[in-house]
């Protein structure tokens, strides 16, 4: 169990005791929480250095995001567990202080929709690939240098479709690696759905080799269209087989699998959605491009730039979120050729609007996606 889930069970415990009543109703522990966590819970997250903070409201599933985009990675973060009954009398003030709202309550997203950007924890990547092989490696122009690594180090691949390997696979490649890479993002899924998975018609392990020894192996499936990247993991979660090459073989030998299978594309799974995320980055490279109609985990954002914090955040983070019309929008400070990002990646991105230095007195028409506060802070690009 987490920090902050210990913190929250010690409190509630702490409340059952003294015997609080909740609307008349007295709750057990399990379900107090459940009845806060869903509806009542204002989790504030804060720099002791600075004393910046945002506010989370209804999950904590968000802290682990952006405690680190908002506060920054040398935060000294603490948690604060407030109780609310009026929450939304108390947004103002919170978004006041804090310049950001995490809210997964729905009924509060109900009310507050015109008010709102979402962004999920993680929107799917695809490549969509051309008729041939020789046809894609054309379009690999940010890629070059990773290929020849590949080749350079002798890489290679086989696929297995064992069950006997999941225990290996879970335990030296899968758990080091989403442990050491995602921290507290990470998701581990559990081994007995591995195993499930593996069964599967067309699931297999796409397995890399260098120097005789397995560096990395992915679990992957196909259903006749699509090769679908689902799990991976690289020995001992050694993120120095990564800069040796192993990542880059890992795509390599993806791609030409997809191929071998009679794909026409491939899916890389939940990327986190901000276009300065280096996973993000790295998946562009291979001209992956944004799927809107795949996306888990949805945090509503209530923003503030008047905010200094808020300001800095928004401009140090280039957000993909979806505005007020369901469309994929991007809000940053930096253009699009500034990001050296491959345009295809950008091909679903509806529009992309540029912050603004200051807050200005007036908006053009056109600005419809956009919150009509956030619409002072931002100009759209055509």
């Amino acid at each position: 169990m987490s920090s902050i889930n210990i913190t929250i069970k010690n409190k509630l415990e702490r409340l059952s005791l003294k015997g609080i009543n909740f609307g008349n109703l007295k709750y057990t522990v399990k379900n107090l929480a459940e009845k806060l966590l869903k509806e009542k819970i204002l989790l504030i997250t804060k720099d002791r250095a600075n004393n910046s903070s945002f506010v989370s409201i209804g999950s904590i599933k968000p802290l682990a995001r952006y405690k680190y985009l908002y506060l920054g990675r040398a935060a000294h973060v603490r948690y604060l567990l407030k109780i609310s009954f009026n929450t939304r009398k108390l947004l103002p003030y919170l978004l006041n202080k804090t310049g950001l709202v995490v809210i997964k309550d729905s009924g509060l997203v109900d009310i507050l929709r015109e008010q709102v950007v979402m962004q999920p924890s993680f929107i799917d990547l695809e490549i969509s690939l051309p008729d041939t092989f020789e046809d894609y490696y054309k379009t690999l122009t940010g890629a070059r240098a990773d290929v020849r690594k590949i080749k350079k180090n002798g890489y290679t691949s086989t696929i297995s479709k064992e069950p006997g390997w999941v225990d290996k696979f879970f335990d030296h490649y899968y758990v080091p690696s989403m442990r050491g890479r995602h921290a507290e993002e990470a998701y581990i899924m559990p081994r007995h759905e591995i195993m499930a998975l593996i069964k599967q018609p067309g699931a297999e392990f796409l397995d890399i080799f260098s120097n005789g020894q397995c560096v990395a192996s992915t679990l992957c499936k196909a259903d006749g269209v699509k090769y679908y990247y689902l799990r991976v993991g690289w020995l001992n979660g050694d993120d120095s087989l990564l800069a040796a090459g192993a990542t880059a073989a890992i795509y390599w030998f993806l791609i030409q699998r997809a191929y071998e299978l009679g794909c026409k594309s491939i899916s890389l799974g939940g990327t986190p959605p901000y276009l300065e995320n280096g996973v993000l980055k790295y998946k562009a490279k291979w001209q992956a491009r944004f799927c809107p109609d795949v996306f888990y985990v949805e945090n509503y954002l209530l923003l503030d730039p008047s905010n200094p914090v808020c300001y800095q955040f928004l401009h140090d983070t280039s957000l993909v979120v979806f505005g007020l019309k369901n469309s994929l929008i991007v809000l940053s400070s930096k253009l699009s050729t500034d990001l050296s990002m491959p345009g295809i990646i950008l091909n679903d991105i509806e529009s992309w609007f540029l912050l603004r230095p200051q807050r200005s007195e007036f908006y053009p028409a056109g600005m419809e996606d956009l919150p009509e506060h956030l619409r002072y802070w931002y100009q759209k690009i055509p």
